[in-house]
């Protein structure tokens, strides 16, 4: 996919974007997939947001997350664990990168309002990932399909009702990883018509 034309907006915060490529430098040589999502990821896919991004969520699979761990940029505040807290589960890790957070998220699975969703990286989400410039790197973004789907869950209007507004904008860039997710994971109808109201498409099973 293209890349954004997003380093005018991630100049306005200095302290993240130097973060950003502190991260980036790190796992560049890495060959072990990661995609940043999260309000750093929206960001960098034009997404409005409430709020400036706080911290940087990376995205891995659970092997490549051990992995990742090992090349970590700043300093290291744990070591890598599952974690259970309410309706998600993951292997998680933290980290300090100059004066911004980041959580590394293995194997992340989410289940809320009887459906579950478990993201699958490499297989998945990596093929539809939309890439951002950030000084000399290249990130590659957690989809905005995905991005949709797990605020959703979670109760988030404020994230997902700008994302479905950007998703609109372009629906058939984005209608090929809906599908998928949708095949591949478990939705109630419910969900499934909420989906489709705020994309403006289909949603089939």
């Amino acid at each position: 996919m293209r890349l954004h034309e997003t380093e005018d907006r991630i100049e306005r915060y200095p302290e993240l974007q130097a973060a950003l490529l502190e991260t980036a430098k790190a796992w560049d040589a890495e060959p072990y997939t990661w995609l940043l999502g999260g309000s750093c990821g929206l960001l960098l896919q034009q997404v409005a947001l409430q709020q400036a991004p706080r911290d940087i969520d990376v995205y891995a699979d659970i092997t490549a997350a051990k992995l990742l761990h090992k090349s970590a940029p700043g300093m290291v505040l744990d070591e890598p664990v599952v974690d259970k807290t309410g309706p998600y589960a993951s292997l998680l890790s933290h980290y300090q990168v100059g004066t911004c957070a980041l959580e590394l998220v293995g194997g992340f699975e989410v289940w809320s309002r009887k459906s579950w969703y478990r993201i699958e990286i490499e297989h998945i989400l990596a093929k539809y990932a939309p890439e951002a410039k950030v000084g000399s790197y290249t990130l590659r973004l957690m989809p905005l399909a995905h991005e949709l789907l797990f605020n959703l869950m979670r109760g988030r209007a404020d994230r997902y009702e700008p994302i479905a507004r950007q998703i609109r904008q372009m629906p058939e860039s984005h209608q090929p990883l809906m599908t998928l997710l949708g095949k591949q994971n478990i939705w109630t109808s419910r969900f499934r018509a909420e989906v489709e109201e705020l994309v403006g498409f289909e949603w089939p099973q």
